[in-house]
């Protein structure tokens, strides 16, 4: 049987668990009608605000590690059209792709008027929800963003009055920032508890552009300063996945779903890392951003390759990794030694990363000295063949 994409999300069929996150390839009418063109399944809006501002040039820039792209890094502001401009555009979309997801994204300040005038504008466009954005780590100058994220009572506060403004007509969707751990849990099931219907997670995280060595000067300028900027990409996953997993041991994740954003690429373990930890589904921005909408083909066929491979459906894995997390002082005190397995190609790349002196050379493979062997698996996960266990 041929795998199927498709996942339900607050009772609207996604044609595929990938949408594009609020961000640049959401920021008018054109783009997002060109990814839903494209394939993507649905698109959170440029973030909303009620004055928008000009954003600064230049504003992004990319982080490299041995010629990869890492992270990309930006300190762009929320989108530089009216809330007007946006309601047209919406209903346009609404009306040309029914099948897909469209959320509208704002960013107002720590005066809840401004968030329920927002919410009141789009009342009448047959969007399918708001996300409300208390992430943004780059726009806490004026409160908006994670300076809003940072206050969980305010967090609850926005969400209950919107939701109260929309009623039943819109879904709410609270995006909360990294910067909330280890109150993660916490404010979304304070989310929860103030109407909303799902959570989001999470933005990027703030800080500094790289220096450059021989100029001595920042990377990333605007004429010849910069700012805090916001990183995404690949190196922001491990975040993405630590709020996600505390969010889902937290709330019902199988009631009030998911939306996972951090890091997610064409790469298989960035997509399986978020589902199986109970997203939803994934929203989509540096990948998208470095690589264009068409990246959406081959994301999709890395999910399909990896279902019919495995045998598995996205309902099989969706938060079966969230069992074997736990606290640090409920993991178990056994002893365990490491040991090489007949696949050693005696490479030798192991022996820099024991620290205890326990792996010696030997003429077809590395040797454990047993007795100084501690456990703690730095040469098991360094191994680059897996031909190293703990026991």
């Amino acid at each position: 049987m041929k795998s199927n994409l498709k996942v339900n999300f607050l009772g609207t069929e996604l044609i595929n668990p990938f949408i594009l996150a609020s961000a640049p390839p959401t920021k008018d009418y054109e783009t997002i009608r060109n990814a839903f063109n494209a394939g993507w399944a649905g698109a959170i809006t440029k973030s909303i605000v009620l004055s928008p501002t000009r954003n600064k040039k230049s504003r992004i820039g990319h982080i490299r590690h041995q010629n990869n792209i890492i992270a990309t890094q930006n300190y762009e502001m929320s989108s530089v059209y009216s809330p007007y401009q946006w309601k047209e555009w919406v209903i346009r979309l609404r009306n040309e792709f029914p099948d897909r997801l469209i959320f509208v994204s704002f960013a107002a300040s720590s005066n809840i008027d401004e968030w329920k005038f927002l919410s009141e504008s789009f009342l009448e466009t047959n969007v399918h929800g708001l996300e409300l954005n208390f992430s943004c780590p780059h726009s806490d100058h004026d409160r908006k963003g994670s300076a809003i994220g940072l206050d969980h009572n305010l967090c609850a506060s926005i969400t209950e009055a919107v939701k109260k403004t929309v009623g039943k007509k819109l879904k709410i969707m609270s995006k909360l920032p990294y910067i909330l751990h280890p109150n993660e849990g916490t404010v979304a099931k304070m989310c929860i508890e103030a109407g909303a219907d799902a959570i989001a997670g999470i933005n990027s995280i703030a800080g500094l552009c790289e220096i450059d060595p021989y100029e001595l000067k920042p990377k990333l300028m605007t004429g010849d300063k910069t700012t805090t900027v916001g990183l995404s990409y690949h190196i922001i996953r491990s975040f993405g996945r630590l709020v996600i997993t505390q969010i889902a041991k937290t709330i019902d994740w199988k009631r009030y779903p998911i939306s996972a954003i951090g890091g997610v690429s064409r790469d298989i373990e960035s997509i399986i890392d978020y589902l199986s930890l109970g997203a939803n589904h994934m929203q989509v921005c540096s990948e998208v951003m470095n690589h264009g909408v068409e990246v959406i083909d081959e994301m999709k066929a890395t999910l399909l390759q990896y279902l019919e491979k495995t045998g598995r459906t996205i309902d099989d894995i969706r938060g079966k990794a969230l069992p074997h997390f736990t606290e640090w002082d409920k993991l178990d005190s056994q002893d365990r030694i490491a040991t090489v397995s007949d696949d050693c190609t005696n490479c030798q790349a192991c022996i820099s990363y024991c620290r205890y002196n326990a792996i010696m050379p030997g003429a077809a493979k590395i040797n454990i000295v047993d007795k100084n062997c501690d456990g703690c698996g730095s040469c098991y996960s360094a191994c680059p063949n897996n031909a190293i266990s703990l026991n």
